[in-house]
């Protein structure tokens, strides 16, 4: 390849990188603008919140920590669909027919099943399992007063983990049709993996503690094993 195809495919991945962030940044002022409200409404509507139980911030520090985490959390799951459309559109002048196939079913799959999952983790996932915990009794004269801060954090940390695993999914299957060495895909696959886990570990929200490392794991695990459906480029 000619120093000129090289500079011109360099330029045009450091222009879908460019839209992406530029993308990022509205999301992050739209949610900005409705986090709060948004917030108030998905607290409202859980299963507990009308149980008699009370909800409290503890911290407030920590709480404008979350709401931010938030924003960002959410501007990402709404740029993926449209960053996997313009990689798609980088992607494909390079592909045979059927690596076009697959490459579009897994970013297709990919970016559509983190929203989507997201959606069912804070609208139904949290409240169950605070049903669930509710069900198993409380203690006689002790009324239940529960930390927003902590519920908001462990539904970021669920998240952010569907989203982490959902990027390295993609790049992995990536590298098994872009590189066309084994041994090269392998080294690039390590590296994808240890990074993963690496984010995972270090950004999960406090109240993972003692569970960051197996969950870190067993999502990059999950996105390792999720990509394999994509050939190696032979």
């Amino acid at each position: 390849m000619s120093e000129y195809h090289l500079h011109s495919h360099f330029s045009e991945l450091h222009s879908v990188l460019r839209k992406t962030s530029v993308l990022l940044i509205l999301f992050a002022a739209m949610w900005t603008t409705t986090s709060t409200s948004m917030i108030n409404e998905w607290a409202s509507s859980l299963s507990y919140a009308n149980s008699g139980s009370g909800m409290a911030i503890y911290s407030p520090m920590d709480w404008v920590e979350v709401r931010w985490t938030l924003v960002l959390l959410l501007s990402a799951l709404s740029a993926l669909p449209i960053f996997s459309i313009l990689l798609y559109r980088f992607m494909r002048p390079g592909l045979f027919r059927e690596e076009r196939k697959w490459i579009f079913t897994v970013l297709s799959c990919f970016s559509v099943i983190a929203p989507l999952a997201s959606i069912a983790i804070w609208t139904v996932g949290v409240s169950t399992a605070f049903s669930l915990a509710e069900s198993f009794g409380t203690i006689s004269g002790v009324e239940n007063r529960y930390d927003i801060t902590q519920i908001v954090s462990l539904s970021i940390g669920i998240t952010w983990i569907f989203l982490v695993s959902s990027i390295t999914a993609i790049s992995l299957s990536m590298s098994r049709l872009m590189l066309g060495s084994e041994s090269d895909n392998t080294r690039f696959r390590i590296r994808i993996l240890l990074i993963s886990t690496g984010v995972l570990i270090l950004t999960l929200p406090v109240v993972y503690d003692g569970l960051r490392i197996a969950l870190s794991v067993a999502a990059v695990l999950f996105a390792d094993m999720s990509s394999k459906i994509v050939p190696v480029r032979r």
